[in-house]
């Protein structure tokens, strides 16, 4: 098993067929989340074939929101996510990327569960979604992980709120 990077003409018609065949999504919503993706990295097997892949969306200096971490339904329980989860981490963290965080519907315990064994740690529940963020260097272990994300400089504190303009 290996990852590599997306090629969108050749693997976006296997990673549509995917997930539409395997968790019932319409076919435009997996369209969508890959066109707006930040990366899509492809997971594949020995033999070359797509066998999942992990996508993210949004990044704040060193903070990624992780969108979707598919794998094809017939490759699940062979350990493959996991044997693949160290090299992810590595390509992240040579990005500069040192916090991935994500959601899990809270009806999905089986995944919140593997998460929680890669070290992922819930952070709070926003809808029926459970956040749940893990900090790459292993630095950080408290409850209080969302405040130490370090953002980029186009981020800037503001000395003085700004004024508030009345609506016409």
């Amino acid at each position: 098993m290996y990852i590599r990077k997306r090629v969108p003409g050749k693997d976006d018609p296997i990673l549509v067929d995917m997930v539409v065949n395997n968790f019932q999504v319409r076919k435009e919503v997996i369209e969508l989340i890959l066109r707006m993706a930040n990366e899509v990295l492809i997971v594949s097997d020995n033999n070359n074939t797509i066998v999942g892949f992990v996508s993210y969306r949004f990044r704040i200096g060193q903070m990624i929101y992780i969108d979707y971490v598919v794998l094809d339904t017939k490759h699940q329980g062979k350990g493959i996510a996991s044997s693949v989860l160290p090299a992810f981490e590595r390509h992240l963290m040579e990005q500069g990327i040192r916090t991935v965080l994500g959601t899990v519907d809270e009806e999905n315990t089986d995944a919140l569960k593997v998460f929680q064994r890669w070290g992922f740690k819930v952070q709070g529940q926003i809808g029926s979604n459970m956040v749940i963020l893990k900090e790459l260097d292993g630095s950080k272990s408290d409850s209080n992980q969302l405040k130490s994300v370090q953002y980029s400089s186009i981020v800037r504190k503001l000395n003085t709120a700004p004024p508030l303009r009345p609506r016409r």
